[in-house]
């Protein structure tokens, strides 16, 4: 019994390897919106922490880090924003920007205006979200009414781009995200407003307008047309020091939607604390001088130093 080998050739399989593409990059924007990294600090506001959670939550992978680069280098040059949806061009390497959109579910009909009531019976919630603070309470009134507050990709949030990355969020929509996310940070009344309710509809009608005054009062006793003096404004005494560079800047906290290259906070303290020293010449009654620094003259012994040229002064006349 004769065995066979077998001999079958198998001719050799070259490696695949994986396609290599050409990096590119972005085209540059003038007066693009810039992220100030709000919604990324150490002291977030836990709403602010909650949609960085579902945004991240996308399976964004290396997009989220380009999407959030995009975000901070400016490259979103227009940004709309209006009840249940959200447009934006983005700059990428293409000439054209590419328009990017998401969706989000509203509520509506029976359901909006019972959720409107329910926000203006507790006036105290309504209060503080007008000053830019957010309730847990608000979560759950949203989600008895059939909407979540925060979006749920899956049911209630639909993203597209006209880039032609197969990926859905690409990191065009993913700058869009990350400029969003930086706005609920200061105000959270975009997330109600991304739902369908407005400031308007917390507030109510707008107050009427006040009535003008009665011009038959007699012109000899001016209290009937003008009213009673006002009384003295008591005295509270010096206030209290603070060591922030720009107190009213940093309370009123990061400004929405900036369009320069620096961090508007950043900008105002530097600015705040040139404007402090000036201030403080000009009260103690000494000259201000408004050159620059390379301007000025600095006399040192003998010499002479002027924007670095050092110029020997003869002074055996003196």
């Amino acid at each position: 019994m004769t065995r066979v080998k077998n001999t079958t050739h198998v001719e050799p399989v070259e490696k695949m390897s994986k396609k290599q593409y050409t990096a590119r990059t972005p085209l540059g924007v003038k007066g693009g919106i810039r992220a100030q990294g709000a919604a990324l600090g150490p002291n977030r506001a836990w709403w602010s922490r909650r949609w960085t959670e579902v945004f991240e939550g996308f399976r964004l992978g290396a997009r989220l880090g380009r999407g959030r680069s995009y975000a901070v280098s400016g490259q979103v040059s227009e940004l709309e924003i209006v009840p249940g949806r959200v447009t934006a061009l983005v700059q990428g390497a293409a000439p054209e920007p590419y328009r990017s959109e998401i969706s989000f579910k509203t509520v509506s009909g029976a359901a909006r205006e019972s959720l409107v009531e329910a926000l203006r019976q507790r006036p105290m919630l309504t209060a503080r979200l007008l000053v830019s603070d957010l309730p847990q309470e608000t979560e759950e009134l949203f989600r008895a009414a059939g909407c979540p507050l925060f979006p749920r990709r899956k049911e209630d949030l639909v993203s597209r781009c006209s880039c032609p990355d197969y990926a859905n969020p690409c990191k065009h929509l993913a700058a869009v995200y990350c400029l969003l996310g930086d706005e609920i940070t200061r105000s959270p009344l975009l997330l109600l407003a991304l739902r369908g309710i407005t400031r308007a509809d917390l507030v109510g009608e707008p107050p009427e307008p006040p009535r003008p005054c009665d011009m038959s009062a007699s012109a000899t006793d001016p209290v009937p047309f003008y009213g009673a003096p006002p009384e003295a404004e008591p005295d509270y005494g010096p206030a209290t020091h603070s060591t922030a560079r720009a107190p009213l800047i940093c309370r009123l906290g990061p400004l929405p939607f900036w369009r320069g290259h620096e961090r508007f906070i950043d900008t105002m303290e530097h600015l705040y604390a040139r404007a402090a020293a000036r201030g403080w010449t000009v009260w103690t009654g000494e000259p201000l001088d408004l050159r620059r620094e390379d301007e000025k003259v600095i006399v040192k012994g003998a010499s002479l130093h002027l924007k670095r040229r050092s110029i020997r002064a003869d002074s055996s006349w003196m």
